[in-house]
């Protein structure tokens, strides 16, 4: 019996894993195409029960999870392993590993749409526990994941010692930029329903607060 159940949770396991050569390009087309519908949909899909959920896309924080992955696995494939593994110095001597390089980049990631949504969560007066954190957390992974793949690549082709490399690098982080900034201004004028400054001035708060998350742990990896 202990063999059989063992068995079962394999075959779970692995149609899961194969179901996401599926279900990720199609999330994350989604996310870029549409994401202020992803974003509404994220709220409304923990309404129902969880067997119920996300049933022809992926979860939210599923969803960054692999792009993390996938954008680390880029990494290696192009200019092999992180710089931070060579470090020696502040948060760095902590990374040993490409395994707890992925942790580290998990939380660093998951960060943002945590402080998105909490920052929401005030700005329209609701409030502040894990039953109302928890549909915005997930919003706010939809719309951040596209943006992490973007600046997450862009490192990763800074690095290249080809003349264009760079180029790319920056186009794609202004592309990131402005992704990232344009929805969030539009989620937050809908929520709020005070029009595009407000939603403009909201979506640089969160920005300026993503920006500052990243560059505090740039600077601690780096013992700054």
């Amino acid at each position: 019996m202990p063999f059989l159940l063992f068995l079962k949770t394999i075959e779970d396991l692995l149609y899961q894993i194969m179901s996401w050569l599926i279900f990720y390009p199609r999330t994350l087309w989604r996310c870029v195409g549409h994401p202020l519908i992803m974003m509404q949909r994220a709220e409304q899909e923990l309404a129902r029960p969880p067997q119920e959920q996300f049933l022809d896309v992926l979860s939210p924080p599923i969803f960054l999870l692999l792009t993390v992955l996938i954008a680390l696995g880029f990494q290696m494939v192009l200019v092999g392993n992180s710089k931070v593994l060579e470090l020696d110095s502040g948060l760095a001597s902590l990374i040993t590993d490409n395994s707890s390089l992925i942790i580290f980049r998990i939380i660093a990631f998951a960060s943002l749409p945590m402080i998105a949504g909490a920052f929401a969560l005030r700005v329209l007066q609701r409030p502040l526990d894990r039953l109302t954190l928890q549909p915005l957390f997930y919003a706010q992974c939809f719309m951040t994941t596209p943006a992490v793949l973007l600046y997450s690549s862009a490192v990763t082709l800074s690095r290249l010692a080809a003349p264009a490399a760079d180029a790319i690098a920056g186009a794609m982080l202004v592309a990131a930029t402005v992704f990232y900034v344009a929805v969030e201004a539009n989620w937050f004028a809908r929520e709020t329903k005070g029009g595009w400054r407000v939603g403009a001035a909201c979506a640089v708060i969160v920005f300026t607060m993503s920006g500052l998350v990243l560059t505090l742990v740039a600077l601690l990896f780096a013992g700054g």
